[in-house]
């Protein structure tokens, strides 16, 4: 009996693959089948040179355009935004203690103010892309409730 509980193998232990997010198309408006397509970007070293190193780009099959990851998009669009959140905060706190609140220094802090939104609006494609997988998620749910009726 014993001689079969050493070839046992636990399940347990076993280390799973890591599942690998599938991207998103904002024009197919779904999670399509894509090829890979490899870009090179310049990176610096060190040493004060460059080298290049090679990225992964998915593209749609159905429509050929760019698809991007879901969470890299979430992490970014929430990085901007709480940048510039840090950012007018520090701009606000910087008018309040050096100079006095009066009529021009509303009007640098009005300015200020759409300064910083419209750095928390840069990353655009990212922003259209949780946009369409928010609707194509409602549209979904929508579908399964109708056909459930």
């Amino acid at each position: 009996m014993d001689e079969f509980q050493k070839d046992v193998e636990d399940l347990d232990t076993v280390d799973l693959p890591d599942e690998q997010e599938e991207p998103w198309c904002s024009t197919c408006h779904a999670f399509t089948d894509y090829r890979r397509k490899w870009d090179t970007v310049n990176r610096s070293d060190l040493d004060g040179g460059i080298y290049p190193e090679h990225i992964e780009v998915p593209h749609c099959i159905d429509c050929g355009k760019l698809m991007l990851l879901l969470s890299l998009s979430k992490k970014l669009v929430w990085s901007v935004n709480l940048l510039s959140l840090f950012a007018w905060c520090i701009g606000l706190l910087t008018v309040q203690v050096l100079f006095e609140f009066n009529l021009v220094s509303l009007l640098i802090l009005t300015f200020y103010a759409c300064l910083c939104y419209l750095v928390s609006r840069l990353p655009h494609q990212s922003r259209k892309t949780l946009k369409t997988w928010k609707q194509a998620k409602r549209d979904q749910s929508i579908q399964d409730l109708l056909h459930k009726l």
